[in-house]
């Protein structure tokens, strides 16, 4: 982490992208330039644990390979991802940390073939043994994960636990940064559970950050509207997969959907 300026991180809005990510109920949340100032943004994918599961590393294997895939078909250079576990089940974790750790070999077969292995690293939260403030040292970090560490919890818990973390903002004194901090996770809590915007009113209310009601109930509209948007580009999606598919040429299939030939290719229509 310490390659990371984590007082620049966003939750990144175009990673709330892959349907198939989202179907899965994984989280592909925040963007993170270095502080060498390389280019090179690093991501952090989170998944839930509330058991044993000795398939998460095919999983997350899965997940790697489908943002990788998205990557590369948006001519986007590959980013490193940084899979991050919540564990909160009753046995201890002994998984441990590494996809490698889960072949059984060797010593000696393990140091002749690793290097035909994908291997990768998770960072593990155990749930029962740390607290997130006392392993984290940015305020936005600290919020950002508390949000998803309770994001699939039922309605009054994750309520409830919120105004402890929304408060913490008020120790960030830049308020353009405080107002986009707060934004993008309500946007990320609009988009990952069914919550109103009178809800989190009262969140913000008991977090002594009542200023900002109105922020949540714009930040509700604008993602309906962005909603609708991507319905109707779907549509004509669809609508231009099927004329082609019956021989309509593409001059005409533009013209008729308005989409641009860059638009199919990207969603590998073409």
């Amino acid at each position: 982490m310490k390659l990371l300026d984590l007082e620049k991180l966003e939750l990144s809005e175009s990673s709330f992208i892959s349907e198939e990510l989202k179907q899965e109920q994984t989280d592909l949340l925040f963007q993170i330039p270095l502080k060498s100032g390389n280019k090179t943004n690093v991501y952090l994918l989170f998944e839930h644990k509330s058991y044993l599961d000795n398939s998460i590393y095919i999983q997350l294997l899965g997940y790697l390979t489908e943002i990788y895939r998205n990557q590369h078909r948006n001519g986007e250079p590959i980013s490193v991802v940084i899979p991050f576990v919540f564990y909160h089940g009753e046995k201890e974790w002994k998984l441990g940390s590494r996809l490698l750790d889960q072949f059984v070999l060797t010593n000696q077969e393990v140091d002749i073939l690793k290097d035909f292995i994908p291997n990768f690293k998770i960072d593990l939260f155990d749930l029962k043994e740390i607290e997130l403030k006392d392993k984290l040292e940015s305020i936005t970090f600290q919020v950002t994960l508390g949000v998803v560490q309770k994001i699939r919890e039922g309605d009054l818990e994750f309520i409830s636990h919120l105004p402890g973390l929304f408060s913490l903002l008020q120790a960030i004194e830049e308020e353009s940064k405080k107002v986009a901090i707060l934004r993008k996770l309500l946007l990320y809590i609009y988009w990952a559970r069914d919550l109103k915007p009178t809800e989190l009113n009262v969140v913000l209310q008991r977090s002594k950050l009542e200023q900002y009601e109105e922020l949540a109930m714009t930040t509700a509209e604008r993602l309906i509207s962005e909603g609708m948007q991507r319905g109707i580009e779907k549509g004509k999606l669809e609508d231009a997969s099927k004329m082609l598919s019956k021989g309509i040429d593409l001059k005409t299939v533009l013209e008729i959907t308005g989409l641009s030939e860059k638009t199919l290719k990207d969603h590998g229509i073409l």
